[in-house]
């Protein structure tokens, strides 16, 4: 079965697909499609969020534009779950890449996690060069093994997958064996230290450089503020300014 992504990086653009296209049951594809694909053919396509989530579906092809691309059908489900997926999100970040419309050659995204396993247990085989690719294209399992990898330089190539989903990021932030240099970048993203949870992690985590983890204060819940101020949790520096902001 043919696959096709096609990956945003602007929330903005994935609402004005939805409302134009994906609402009313398809998306057109900007991937130039085989040849020999004919109109209801069924095809694989995964919608993916600026935060890394995504929505796979299968549907028919309801036209084709040679060398150009194809218009594929959405059900109901598939609507559903892309609409709660753009409620969802954050703002963009300034700066947003342009949409990625692309044809994925080999498995379907169904057969995809099970392929990520596979290739993960002969990642130690694999060249730097192959675990960076794999590090910032590659699913899930490929994005932990990178980040598992003796060779800290790689971990850095994770951050920059376009696949790698806010749960990825808080559990990276809370790692109290990630480097400082890592969790620095984290938070050096505006969408994801904008967010509570990933503010929160950085902050509690002991590994955080200490100006990095004073400043994720500033987007933590007031509730984990206080309790950090109260010690809970929290490294003595932490406290120490969580209670600053407390007493106002």
């Amino acid at each position: 079965m043919e696959q096709y992504r096609v990956t945003y990086s602007c929330r903005d653009d994935l609402q004005r697909d939805l409302d134009t296209q994906i609402g009313r049951g398809g998306l057109y594809v900007m991937a130039p499609p085989p040849a020999e694909l004919a109109y209801n053919s069924r095809c694989a396509l995964e919608i993916v969020a600026p935060d890394g989530r995504s929505v796979v579906t299968e549907g028919a092809v309801l036209a084709v534009t040679p060398g150009q691309g194809l218009a594929l059908a959405i059900d109901g489900r598939a609507v559903e779950e892309v609409r709660a997926l753009v409620a969802s999100l954050g703002p963009d970040a300034p700066g947003a890449a342009a949409t990625r419309h692309e044809r994925v050659e080999g498995r379907t995204a169904r057969e995809a996690p099970a392929a990520a396993a596979e290739g993960v247990l002969g990642w130690d085989a694999l060249s730097t060069v192959e675990k960076m690719r794999l590090a910032q294209h590659g699913g899930r399992d490929e994005r932990g093994a990178a980040l598992r990898d003796r060779n800290r330089a790689l971990h850095p190539h994770v951050l920059k997958n376009p696949r790698l989903s806010v749960e990825e990021v808080v559990a990276l932030a809370r790692n109290p064996q990630a480097a400082p240099e890592l969790l620095k970048l984290v938070a050096e993203r505006p969408e994801w230290i904008g967010r509570a949870t990933v503010a929160e992690a950085l902050a509690r985590n002991p590994r955080t450089p200490n100006d990095v983890g004073v400043r994720a204060l500033a987007g933590c819940s007031a509730e984990a503020v206080r309790q950090m101020a109260r010690g809970i949790g929290a490294p003595p520096h932490i406290a120490q300014a969580a209670r600053k902001r407390v007493l106002g």
